[in-house]
């Protein structure tokens, strides 16, 4: 009995999370979100390099749009800061780009990012304790999608939105059912 509840469990699980990995991304966002991911010295693993591109794309074709660029140290260089680096390589406008270099989870990516963007919105428009509702589309792998809106719905205020980067479709399996572990997880520990 276990066992089949178990398999259940990840079948929907896994379900919900395939079911918005093909969204198509909302034009004229007001910032993105890239999420970090493991950095290879300084370079990108390919997970992170398809966020850059997808956020590369996005980028040139909606030039109103800022990119917060979060993610921590956990190489030589932060991984916000390889995400910086390969997309100005790209030809993406440096004055696009903010970095948020502190996060170690995905939690943090959004609350650290949320606080940033409260402070530069209120600044910028002189609306000092009023920030209005911003438009942030959260840009990760596909696999990653559902989790982290789920927390910036629970932890901000954003009209959330998804940009769905590639994966590697051969570690995709690997990728879906640790996710399955990692949504039950935050769901426990109330980030969901």
């Amino acid at each position: 009995v276990f066992g089949l509840l178990l398999l259940v469990s990840v079948l929907v699980v896994v379900g919900v999370i395939v079911s918005v990995m093909f969204l198509p991304a909302e034009p004229d966002l007001d910032y993105l979100v890239v999420l970090g991911a493991q950095v290879k010295g300084t370079r990108p693993s390919l997970s992170l390099q398809y966020r850059i591109d997808s956020a590369c794309e996005y980028l040139k074709e909606n030039p109103g749009t800022r990119a917060v660029l979060s993610g921590g140290p956990h190489e030589a260089i932060s991984e916000a800061r390889c995400m910086y680096e390969e997309m100005l390589r790209q030809g993406v406008d440096r004055e696009q780009l903010i970095l948020e270099d502190r996060s170690a989870s995905t939690s943090q990516n959004i609350v650290f990012t949320r606080n940033l963007l409260r402070e530069k919105t209120e600044r910028e428009e002189g609306t000092e304790g009023i920030s209005r509702r911003l438009k942030v589309g959260i840009v990760t792998n596909g696999f990653h999608l559902y989790r982290s809106m789920a927390i910036a719905r629970k932890k901000t205020d954003w009209q959330g939105y998804w940009i769905g980067a590639k994966s590697n479709a051969f570690l995709l399996p690997n990728y879906l059912f640790r996710e399955f572990f990692c949504v039950i997880k935050d769901k426990l520990l109330g980030n969901l």
